[in-house]
């Protein structure tokens, strides 16, 4: 009988890359919580060049992806309680009422989309435009 023992080993340390947002939005969410990339690269353990070459097009891989994209994820949801007052998703992972007013009907800049689409700012399922494009 075959030995699958490096094949399983191999199967057990596979994962899926975290997902970040583009490039453009990775410096809009620093900038917007008044960050530098000083104090992004110390929090992150790299160098204020690295950060900037994440931001620019470059993509970060292994563990140093996976703090990026949580550093990510959370100025998210920080500037969203900040600007809205509330997370952007719910304690069972549904997505807020963002964009509804206080009746629950639609705001004018938000139209429900009949399929979600990644968020531009997170990347997770959205079922709103807000401002031309897939939100929470």
């Amino acid at each position: 009988m075959t030995d699958y023992t490096a094949i399983d080993a191999l199967l057990a340390d596979a994962r899926r890359q975290a997902e970040l947002p583009p490039t453009a939005q990775r410096r809009a969410l620093r900038e917007a919580l008044d960050l530098s990339r000083t104090q992004v690269a110390k929090a992150l353990g790299v160098s204020p060049s690295t950060v900037a070459g994440w931001e620019t097009g470059r993509d970060p891989s292994g563990e140093i992806r996976e703090k990026y994209a949580y550093f990510l994820n959370g100025a998210q949801e920080k500037l969203h309680t900040l600007t809205e007052g509330a997370p952007p998703h719910t304690p069972d992972g549904s997505a807020s009422q963002r964009g509804t007013s206080q009746a629950g009907t639609p705001a004018d800049d938000d139209t429900t989309l009949p399929v979600p689409q990644p968020c531009i700012l997170c990347g997770a399922p959205a079922t709103h435009h807000v401002e031309g494009y897939p939100q929470h």
